[in-house]
């Protein structure tokens, strides 16, 4: 790759830092040590509200130029009735503040990231977001960056399937990884020799989406019946893709399943692909990871492919966004000197249908068009 390829990758994902967080990482770490801290000290309020919290990091909620800038987060606890309704309205501010600052005193050090504040809410079942919530463990969640077989950067999605059709399973894992998605499908994820009960668990504590290969016989094996329970005991989500007759079985039968066909595989990822995006909770993620693999894209038949994908599942693209897309096509001359992109207008049609706006290209520059661009030839 080119040094100003590189340099504009690395352009994009520091406007995506949110794969690469390291303080967002420590937060588990970080309220263990609170919660040990406060029951140490008899603060028992603080240190029961940690222990029966859920919790989620908003990454990136503020922002200041000190010391060459730093990241903000927030952190939001969600707490059951019982534990809230032990802290009066008039001290909710002082408690948030106390945990903030006491989560930046363990994060001194940490450069070019905080903490901006702690919220407080009700923890609620139905609330999209508490259900995508952590649940405090005094077991230190697993690091999915040490777990040799999930890509990283990518988002981590466990397949939970049958032996009888783990190739399938692993095709679609394959599609799927095409869209920025890195699959697990036991027995083809597990490297050789390696004790797969083990792998397996691995995979179940960092995935971030279960996807249900839902045939007929699913609901016959016990361990796929464990691994969706698991899921559901994480607060994992889970997408059912039905490829046989039955609908979802047990705690799962009130989803609506997404079906699929093995007869054509590229179809069922790319029609998953909204429903995963929706699920992580995480806004242009997905997207971002389909911009940087287009503008890394290492020849001009990886360039249509690349392209293609990204044209099929996003309808809209932020400012940052087309500001990356559009160096990274001056940057590669992959993707610039690639007929099948600039033939018939096509890059320009595809950046006018997500924004809404038109572009005019000058040889490897594309910019949004003026009025004194619309008196001028198009440089084919």
């Amino acid at each position: 790759m080119s040094q100003r390829l590189l340099s504009c990758t690395q352009q994009f994902f520091a406007i995506e830092n949110t794969l690469n967080s390291y303080l967002v990482s420590k937060v588990p770490s970080y309220l263990v040590r609170l919660h040990l801290t406060y029951q140490n000290s008899g603060e028992t309020r603080l240190a029961n509200l940690i222990k029966s919290c859920r919790y989620a990091v908003i990454e990136d909620t503020s922002y200041n130029n000190w010391n060459g800038g730093t990241c903000l987060h927030d952190v939001v606890l969600f707490a059951p009735l019982t534990v809230i309704s032990t802290i009066a309205l008039d001290e909710i501010a002082q408690v948030t503040s106390r945990i903030c600052e006491d989560l930046g005193k363990l994060a001194h050090g940490v450069e070019n990231e905080g903490f901006h504040a702690v919220r407080l809410n009700l923890d609620d079942e139905k609330d999209p977001d508490c259900q995508r919530a952590t649940r405090f463990s005094a077991k230190l969640p697993m690091n999915p960056n040490s777990v040799e077989f999930w890509k990283p950067a990518y988002a981590r999605i466990f397949i939970s399937h049958r032996d009888a059709h783990k190739r399938d399973a692993r095709l679609l894992g394959n599609a799927l990884e095409g869209f920025g998605l890195s699959c697990f499908v036991a027995h083809d994820t597990i490297v050789p020799r390696s004790e797969w009960r083990t792998e397996i668990m691995k995979g179940l504590e960092t995935m971030e989406i279960m996807l249900v290969f839902l045939t007929d016989d699913f609901e016959q094996s016990p361990w796929c019946q464990q691994e969706v329970g698991y899921a559901l005991g994480k607060s994992i989500p889970i997408i059912s893709i039905k490829f046989g007759h039955r609908d979802p079985p047990g705690f799962i039968s009130n989803f609506q399943a997404f079906r699929g066909s093995t007869e054509n595989i590229a179809l069922t990822a790319r029609g998953l692909f909204p429903f995963i995006d929706e699920a992580l909770g995480k806004p242009e993620r997905l997207v971002d990871i389909l911009i940087s693999k287009l503008i890394e894209s290492p020849n001009w038949s990886e360039s249509k492919e690349r392209f293609e994908r990204l044209e099929s599942v996003v309808t809209k693209l932020t400012d940052a966004q087309v500001a990356i897309l559009l160096e990274g096509f001056r940057i590669n001359d992959q993707l610039h000197d690639a007929y099948y992109l600039t033939s018939s207008d096509r890059f320009n049609r595809f950046l006018k249908n997500v924004t809404g706006e038109s572009f005019v290209r000058r040889g490897a520059i594309i910019k949004k068009v003026t009025l004194d661009d619309l008196r001028q030839p198009e440089t084919k």
